[in-house]
C-alpha cells in the first residue's frame, strides 16, 4: 500500500469520525459521498475497504457519543450550549420515545444532524440497552451508508463523464421538490385538527407510526376547512 493510498483511507475514517463527534459541525453525508468520489476517481482506492472504513468512522463516532451519554450525560445536557442544541422539553419528549421506539427514533435521527449528537446522548444517559443501539447503528452503517456511498459514487461518475452542468441544473430542483413534500405532508397533518407543526422530522416519523388506521372500506373523513 503507498503512502498516498494509507492516507485515503485514513481521511475518510478520521472524516466520518469527527464530523460524527461534531467536530467540526458537519453533515456525515458529505463524508460518505466523499469517500464514494475518492473511489469513483482513483480505481486503486478499493470501494469495499472505503465503504467498510465510511461505516467504521460513524459507529465508532456514536459509540463514543453512547459513552459520553452514559457517564456524563446529565452533566453534559446542563451545559448551555447543549441546552440550546437540544432544549429541555424536546429532550423530555424523546426520552419518552425511546420507551416504544428506541430503535426507529435511532434510525430516523441518523438524517437529522443537528438532532443525532442529542439523541445519541439521550439513549447512553437513559441506560438504552447498548446491544440494541449497536445493532441498529450496524445495521445503518451497512444498508444506509452503502445506499448513499452507491449512489454517491455512480453520481460523482456521471457528473465526470457529463459535466457539472448538469449537476448545478437539477440540484435546485431536487431540493425544491423535497421542501415542498414536506410542506404538503405538515399541511395534511394540519388538516386532520393536528394545527401544531412537529417540531422535527425524526417526530414526524414516530407520530406517523403511532397514528390510528382507518378501517378498510370506511369512507374517509371530509377535510376541514
Amino acid at each position: 500500500m503507498s503512502a498516498e493510498l494509507f492516507c485515503w483511507y485514513a481521511s475518510i475514517l478520521c472524516w466520518l469520525f469527527f464530523t460524527g463527534l461534531g467536530l467540526p459541525p458537519c453533515p456525515e453525508e458529505a463524508g460518505i459521498l466523499y469517500a464514494a468520489g475518492l473511489t469513483a476517481l482513483h480505481p486503486e482506492v478499493n470501494w469495499y475497504a472505503a465503504w467498510a472504513l465510511t461505516g467504521a468512522g460513524i459507529v465508532c463516532a456514536d459509540v463514543v457519543m453512547y459513552a459520553a451519554g452514559r457517564f456524563w450525560g446529565e452533566r453534559l445536557f446542563a451545559l448551555r450550549w447543549m441546552r440550546w442544541v437540544l432544549s429541555p422539553e424536546r429532550r423530555l419528549r424523546l426520552e419518552g420515545k425511546f420507551r416504544d421506539h428506541g430503535v426507529k427514533l435511532l434510525v430516523a435521527a441518523r438524517f437529522l444532524p443537528p438532532l443525532r449528537t442529542g439523541v445519541f446522548l439521550i439513549a447512553g444517559t437513559i441506560r438504552f440497552p447498548f446491544v440494541k443501539f449497536l445493532l441498529a447503528d450496524a445495521g445503518f452503517a451497512v444498508f444506509g451508508v452503502g445506499a448513499i456511498f452507491l449512489f454517491g459514487a455512480a453520481l460523482v461518475q456521471l457528473v465526470h463523464h457529463v459535466g457539472y452542468v448538469l449537476l448545478y441544473i437539477a440540484l435546485p430542483f431536487v431540493v425544491a421538490y423535497g421542501l415542498y413534500r414536506y410542506y404538503r405532508f405538515l399541511k395534511r397533518r394540519e388538516m386532520r385538527g393536528q394545527p401544531v407543526p412537529p417540531v422535527s422530522v425524526a417526530e414526524v416519523a414516530l407520530a406517523a407510526a403511532e397514528a390510528p388506521k382507518e378501517p378498510e372500506g370506511r369512507p374517509a373523513a371530509p377535510a376541514a376547512r
